[in-house]
Order: structure tokens, then sequence, then C-alpha cells
């Protein structure tokens, strides 16, 4: 997967490539050539803030229909296995590193090449000498080299011009100074070097350097009485001496012939800038015809999540009678509770070997046993429970949170959001991942395909969660649509915490790091507050900050982590099991989890 950052310069150099498209198009043979220099540095910014702008108010797509009502509220879950990833198997870091490391050997190539240019410059400056000529000050050079100008500086060999000559030589290159060219083609440099595999950074450094040829030739035919002929045959002599530095406009046929060529073109008349408004409108157009919300505004399903369906191994129980998924949710206004049971993990709330007798190598795959309001107290479901040891708890307490969660989750369906209140201190996760109330707030109508609300800590997810759980998941995307950026592994979770410090796989990180890892390839997640840090788990040094601590699973059993996780008393993550052979409860949906899976 391409990194984020290297994403972001692609998305910048395409915006670019469509203005200069239309520059090279509409603009570049006016002889509004200061307009022009305007126009490209313009340009620059306005593709570098693009990728970073929301034209979604511009979109002239229709908006999405809305989608399918899929799976409405879940009950609530008292057993099964935290979330698990959709897709097993360490995440695709060698694909980025591989990235970083093909674009860091052309720009580190690049930069290294402009420093040596920025010497040669610096050597060249040394080896000069202060001069003046008709009121003219210049340093002058003894190496035979084309006139050229750099920051306050004119560089040339006197000796290789005629005394007729200098005069126009002087004030083309005054014209540089005095409007500041220098910073105009040395910014093309180093965006170039930065950008060095896109054609836009060649194309921009190359239009901008003959647009500001463009404005010196003008000057000095406008402000000297040299004749345009006289002053365009000096241009081809000088073209003969050698070559000036790099940043310095280089001498070409197809640059001398451009320059003459508009030297020679009529003045454009003032109804020609209607150009600049067609352009700008026709851009307009192409952003709001590419316009797509942002996807940090609305938190989006990760591709895949709803894709790897646990639900279709389970064995369906209804009410004591054998049934199936669909007869299941069928009863979905009715649903009082449902209990699954996976693997041989203990403390299920079941008697495992019971189920084991009667379901055999069904119990690996899970089993569902689902409870109805009308049948929970049936002889049947007394029976069935008393067989298999099933805890029901609280039915009356379990009923009023069912009720109170399923408004909860109707609000949700019609974008309606949660208040602070109903959320209630619980941490929201959308997706299997932390977000803000604002997020929640901020999902589309019709787009929650499944909702559930725990009380009491989730330890799992630390102080942050210790007044429960607000769990979303969020409709898949369309099959051929492109898969949508996974959101942040954190979010907007440390706006929750005192300007957490991170720690990835046992080492300090940052925010950014932390949320490029795939949730793939995420083993754990510690969320601990300042007091629980320092007390707890001995960290010092941390001020008055909170930590948050990530394992991924391609180091979770390395020296570093493991000393980490002594050095701090945190408690030592189990082995993961093997495929094929499940230990624990199975997912009952992404992203479903309660208090006592966490």
């Amino acid at each position: 997967m391409m990194p984020a950052a290297l994403l972001y310069l692609g998305q910048m150099q395409l915006a670019l490539l469509l203005l200069l498209g239309m520059y090279y198009l509409a603009l570049r043979r006016l002889t509004f050539h200061r307009l022009n220099r305007g126009y490209l540095l313009g340009s620059l910014a306005l593709a570098a803030l693009y990728p970073a702008l929301d034209l979604s108010a511009l979109s002239l797509r229709p908006a999405p229909a809305a989608a399918a009502r899929s799976l409405v509220l879940l009950p609530q879950l008292l057993q099964g296995a935290p979330p698990a990833a959709a897709a097993t198997g360490a995440a695709p870091v060698a694909a980025e590193t591989w990235w970083w490391l093909g674009y860091g050997a052309g720009a580190g190539l690049m930069l290294a090449l402009l420093l040596v240019q920025a010497a040669a410059l610096w050597r060249l400056h040394r080896s000069s000498c202060p001069a003046q000529t008709a009121g003219s000050a210049f340093r002058a050079v003894a190496a035979p080299i084309s006139p050229f100008s750099f920051g306050q500086h004119i560089y040339l060999n006197p000796a290789r011009h005629p005394a007729e000559e200098l005069p126009a030589v002087l004030l083309h290159e005054q014209v540089h100074v005095r409007q500041l060219h220098s910073l105009d083609t040395l910014l093309g440099h180093l965006h170039r070097a930065l950008a060095w595999a896109s054609p836009a950074a060649w194309l921009w450094l190359r239009a901008a350097q003959e647009n500001l040829e463009f404005i010196a030739d003008a000057a000095v035919l406008r402000e000297s009485a040299l004749p345009a002929k006289t002053y365009q045959y000096s241009l081809l002599r000088l073209s003969a001496l050698g070559a000036a530095p790099a940043f310095a406009t280089p001498f070409s046929f197809i640059t001398l012939k451009n320059r003459i060529q508009m030297m020679n073109t009529p003045e454009s008349s003032p109804r020609q800038l209607s150009r600049y408004a067609a352009g700008l409108s026709v851009l307009l157009l192409l952003a709001a015809a590419c316009a797509t919300p942002k996807a940090s505004e609305t938190p989006q399903p990760r591709p895949g999540a709803s894709a790897v369906r646990p639900l279709d191994k389970l064995t369906y129980v209804l009410d004591g009678r054998p049934a199936t998924e669909a007869e299941v949710f069928a009863q979905e206004e009715n649903l009082l509770t449902l209990h699954a049971f996976k693997g041989n993990k203990p403390n299920q709330g079941a008697d495992l070997a019971a189920l084991r007798r009667d379901y055999g190598s069904r119990l690996d795959d899970g089993l569902m046993f689902a409870f109805t309001k009308a049948g929970v107290n049936t002889p049947a479901v007394q029976a069935l429970n008393a067989k298999y040891g099933i805890q029901l708890g609280d039915l009356a307490a379990m009923a009023k949170h069912n009720d109170a969660v399923k408004a909860m989750y109707q609000k949700v369906l019609d974008g309606q959001g949660l208040t602070d209140a109903e959320i209630g201190g619980r941490l929201v996760l959308i997706d299997q991942q932390p977000a803000t109330a604002a997020q929640l707030r901020a999902l589309a109508p019709n787009t929650v395909s499944g909702f559930a609300v725990t009380d009491g800590p989730a330890e799992k997810f630390g102080e942050a969660a210790r007044k429960g759980l607000v769990v979303v998941t969020t409709t898949a995307p369309a099959p051929r649509a492109e898969a949508a950026t996974p959101s942040p592994l954190v979010g907007d979770l440390d706006q929750q915490l005192n300007t957490p410090l991170y720690f990835l796989d046992g080492q300090p990180a940052d925010k950014a790091t932390v949320e490029r890892l795939e949730p793939a390839a995420i083993s754990s997640m510690w969320v601990m507050k300042n007091d629980k840090a320092r007390q707890q788990y001995d960290f010092r040094d941390i001020g008055t900050h909170d930590v948050i601590m990530v394992v991924t699973k391609a180091n979770e059993q390395s020296a570093a982590v493991q000393e980490f996780i002594r050095l701090h008393g945190m408690e030592q993550p189990k082995p993961r099991p093997k495929a094929g052979k499940p230990t624990s409860s199975s997912q009952l949906y992404p992203g479903f989890m309660t208090k006592d899976q966490c």
C-alpha cells in the first residue's frame, strides 16, 4: 500500500498537471507575463492544498442511494470472542518500506545534486569580485559563462561582451534581481527534487523559467532604446558562451526560439484576460465533477469489513429448536438475547462438555443460542438451559437494556446520532475503531448495519472505556467500488485523553506512525490514563500525559516487546492460535464485543 504522504504528493501532482495543461493551452502565448507568473505560483500553491480541500459541496454527483437495512438491532451479546481482524498475517509493512526506499533514493539523489550545484555557485561567488559599469554594479568572473543573476547579485565576464551590449545584458539581469525571480527558480528546483518522479514538477520549472525570461526580455525592450533585432542577435551570441550554473535559465535552441517568437508577438488585447476567467471556470467544473466527501468527515467502512461473515458457519438454536440464521434475525423485534459459544475456552457461561457431546465439531465453528421475549420462559428453553448450563442473567434488566439500545439504534440509523448524555461517557467504536461522538453523529442515514451498547469497564481499551462501549458497524462498500481509506487506528481517541504518549512494539512512536498501521496487523492495544500508567504500570517521566501502547502481530514475541511488558508489569499477550484450531469464542459480527470480551 502506498504511504499516505506519497499518496498526497501524487494527488498534488495530478492537480498541478491539470493546472499546467490550462497554462500551456490557453495562457502561455499571451503577453501578460507577470500575470502568468502569478498563475504559475498560484497553481503550485493550489495543487499543494488541493488534496486537503473539501470540495464535496461542489460535487455534481447525485447523492448515493440509501443503504439497505441488512441487520438491524443486535440484542445484548453475552458471550463470544473479541473482534478478530478480517485478515491474518503481517501488515504490508514491506510494501510501504519499498515505496519509501524508491522515493527516498530519487529524492535524495536530486537533493544531493542540488547541493552540489549550490556549492558550485558558492565557489563561483567566492572567486568573483565586485565591479561596475555605467552605474550598474555586478560581480566580475573570469570563467567564460553566460550572464546570470541569483539573489541580489549579477554575475558576468565583462571581457566577453562588447561595450554596447553590456547595458542591455545588465538591464535584463537587473529585472530578475528587482522582481526576486531567483525565489521562483529555487522553489521550482526544490519542488522538482521532492517530486522527481512527476512530469508536472519538471514542466512547472521549465514553464516558470521560460516565463521569467519573457518578463525580463519585455522589460529590456520597453525600458531601453535597443532595437528588438539587435537584442535578439545579442541573445544568439550569448548562447555560444559557457553554460551558467543550474539555478540560472539555460540557453538552448528551443528556449531562444520561444523567447524570440514572444518578442515578435503583438501585445495581447485586454479582451484576452477573459481566458483566465474561462480557465478558472473549467477548473472549477472539473473539480466539481471529481469532488467527493473527505473520509475524515464521515467514518468509512473498511474494505471487506463485512465481507468476512463469521455467522455463516454457526449452528443456530432459536428458543430450544434448530433454526437458520435467517429465521433467527427474522425475529429481530422479539429477540431478547443471543449467546454464542465456540471452542474450548473456559468461562463461556455454559457446560462446554455437554455442548461438545451433543454438537461435536460444530462447537469449533460456533453455536448461537437465540432467545425471544416470548420463548425465554417456555419449558423447552428452561430444559435446554438446564441441560447445557446456559446462564441467562437478569431477564428484566436485559429487556430494559434492549429497549433503551433499540431507541438509540433507531436514532443512529436515521442519521440523528446520539447526545453526549446518551453516550454516557462510553467509548465509541465504529467498525472496530475508536471514534468521537462527532464522528458518530456524522454517520449518514441508513449506513449502519449493526449496533450494540455495553455497560461497565472494557479492560482492553483501558480508562477510555471504563463506562462501557457504543459499538457500531457500517454497511460494506459496493463490491466494485474503490476501497475506502482505512479509518485511523486511534482516530481522534487522543481528544478524549490528555495528549497521550504513543508506544509501538515497546518503542516510543508518534500518532501518525500508529495510525498508518492496518487493523489486521494489530495484536493488542492498551489505553491508560496518567494515574494508572504511573501507579499500576510504573511509567515514569510522562508528565501529565496519558499512554497508548500498541503491539503488532509481527513483533508481539520480539525481545523489545517482551522487555517492555516485563518492565511495566503488563499482562503477557497470549500466543495466537494456529489456523484451524480455534481456542476462543467466535466473533458474532465485526465490531461487536462486550465488556467481558475486552
